[in-house]
């Protein structure tokens, strides 16, 4: 290939990625979030690099996210917008391995198709936008198979280290992502044995590093599963769960795309018949979401429900390069090579305008800013009854403006209530108004989040409190 048509390829997968990106950034001009979202900022903004650290090890997953959100945020400020951008940042990122490792290493094509099948992956876009550290567990993994593809096939100390920084970091970002870390190690330890007819030393030397570097962080891990065990959220895994994980990952709201993309998956594999040797590793990576998912169920079958889809998040990357490769050297035919390309193109459209729908038109929250926004006044107060959801209404509003039905004082010193009815207890008794001399005025059915409740303004009858 010569000088000029290196160029030109670069510059093709360039606009490629230029064009993710700004899909992208263009989801996140709204207002949403939903509860796990609402933890990422809650716990951000209220604490210190230490704190969060401290607060995380209650939690159920590793700090390292949070630590790089906080820095993004003492930064850039604590936006909705900022956070959001977080989240985009390593999908920019897992995209430039296109052009820096699978150009290089496996072909131009191979590399345009791992950015297409990447964002055509339905649920990959959904959680890219999202106030968690899933895309970063996506260029975690993503950067680890690449770098253990490296040091299968040159064994360079670069690789290693790169191989070993990442598994680390994707460790400490979700407790999945560092199951699937042991299982890249397992797999590229199986091979490179396999393949020198020898023990790798520098294999074992690299995930020693790992080890040691997680080794801080495992008695937390243990403490976490240990005090969750029969007392967590997920429900109990049975075999119609586990055919639905499939689904949850590539289903979407086109008819039979989980199903086309599991035909696409058995043709790639198929396709690997006749590349070089050094690339059927990638089919081993491919693996590495195979034996996450089975060590999930088998945790949750035989301890505690502790596995869900979207725990294989951080392995979409390798599906993407292990299809990218497997249909790059086989899709000769310039027909074939567009019809592939136009399917995906069509799932990557579909993928954001459902999250299009999601992020802009799925809640109630827009309305409801714009419409306090406007009605809201000076010492007004906002009033809700539902107590899970006050750390979310907090990302909204200051503290100073709300209160929990049951620590309300309707003696105190404000102009009027605003009330968030979510029509659960504790209940607002009409008698309680009475006896304040307070009246009741229906606004609107609004919400924050998926939350919707009713919105009622509270105020004397003479208009003042």
């Amino acid at each position: 290939m010569t000088k000029i048509s290196k160029t030109k390829s670069t510059m093709v997968l360039a606009v490629i990625i230029g064009i993710f990106t700004i899909l992208y950034c263009s989801l996140i001009f709204n207002q949403n979030i939903w509860t796990d979202e609402a933890f990422t900022i809650d716990l951000t903004r209220k604490n210190n690099l230490l704190d969060i650290i401290r607060q995380t090890a209650i939690d159920v997953h590793p700090p390292l996210y949070y630590v790089i959100v906080k820095c993004f945020i003492s930064l850039f400020g604590s936006s909705f917008q900022v956070y959001k951008l977080v989240s985009i940042l390593p999908m920019l990122l897992t995209m430039l391995l296109s052009v820096t490792h699978i150009k290089r290493w496996f072909g131009v094509t191979q590399a345009g198709l791992f950015l297409v099948f990447l964002n055509a992956i339905p649920c990959v876009m959904e959680y890219s936008v999202q106030i968690r550290m899933y895309s970063w567990c996506i260029f975690f993994i993503t950067l680890a198979g690449l770098s253990a593809y490296g040091v299968y096939t040159q064994g360079t100390f670069r690789q290693y280290c790169a191989l070993t920084l990442s598994a680390l970091c994707a460790c400490y970002t979700h407790n999945f992502a560092m199951i699937s870390a042991v299982m890249l190690y397992f797999l590229l330890g199986t091979a490179l044995i396999i393949h020198h007819k020898k023990f790798p030393l520098r294999w074992l030397l690299s995930g020693v590093v790992v080890g040691a570097g997680y080794l801080p962080w495992l008695p937390v891990l243990l403490r976490q599963t240990g005090s969750r065990v029969g007392n967590y959220w997920i429900a109990p895994v049975t075999m119609e769960t586990i055919l639905g994980y499939f689904s949850d990952l590539f289903g979407s709201r086109l008819p039979y795309t989980a199903v086309l993309f599991g035909i696409l998956l058995i043709l790639g594999l198929c396709c690997f018949k006749d590349t070089r040797r050094e690339e059927r590793f990638v089919v081993l990576l491919a693996l590495v979401p195979v034996l996450t998912a089975l060590a999930g169920i088998l945790v949750s079958v035989l301890v505690t429900p502790f596995f869900i889809a979207r725990y294989l998040l951080p392995c979409m990357g390798l599906a993407a390069l292990f299809l990218a490769v497997g249909f790059g050297r086989a899709l000769q035919r310039r027909v074939s090579l567009v019809l592939l390309s136009a399917f995906l193109a069509v799932m990557a459209a579909n993928a954001y305008y459902t999250n299009v729908l999601s992020e802009y038109y799925s809640t109630h929250t827009g309305e409801l800013l714009c419409y306090l926004e406007e009605a809201m006044e000076e010492n007004d107060l906002i009033l809700y009854n539902n107590q899970e959801y006050g750390f979310i209404y907090e990302c909204y509003f200051s503290t100073d403006q709300l209160c929990f039905l049951d620590d309300m004082d309707f003696d105190a010193a404000y102009h009027q209530i605003w009330y968030f009815d979510s029509c659960v207890s504790p209940w607002l008794p009409d008698d309680v108004l009475q006896a304040h001399g307070l009246t009741k005025e229906y606004i609107a059915t609004l919400g924050i989040e998926q939350n919707d409740f009713i919105l009622y303004r509270i105020f004397r009858k003479e208009g003042v409190l």
